[in-house]
């Protein structure tokens, strides 16, 4: 029960919900996918909230918290194969496209001319 309270978030998974007993949550809906399939999303699924922990601030890391959450539940009801490896491909292709974005932007946010406009 201490080893579970270390790996608590603090974005997104909400008080003294562990990572590894979300997932483990997340793991026994998914019951339509095959075995190696259910093995991707999963780790993609991991892959995804560890991303949304790079970014620069809370609100875009809870952001794509959110969205990844969203997203996945929606597949979980998914019994087609072909429509789980799209969703396998999409949360691919999201993840690539959240830790291109989170790079980009931690390095516009150090930058010292960068200003932010607010109107």
């Amino acid at each position: 029960h201490q080893r579970e309270s270390r790996r608590c978030f603090s974005n997104g998974l909400g008080k003294g919900k562990s990572f590894l007993l979300y997932c483990r949550r997340i793991r026994r809906k998914i019951i339509m996918a095959t075995p190696a399939t259910r093995t991707k999303a999963l780790s993609l699924y991991r892959k995804l909230l560890r991303a949304a922990m790079r970014m620069p601030t809370p609100n875009r890391q809870n952001f794509v918290i959110r969205k990844t959450r969203t997203e996945f539940k929606a597949a979980m009801s998914l019994t087609d194969p072909e429509e789980i490896n799209n969703a396998i491909r999409l949360a691919d292709t999201n993840l690539d496209t959240v830790l291109v974005q989170a790079e980009h932007l931690s390095k516009l946010m150090k930058d010292p001319n960068y200003q932010v406009d607010i109107y």
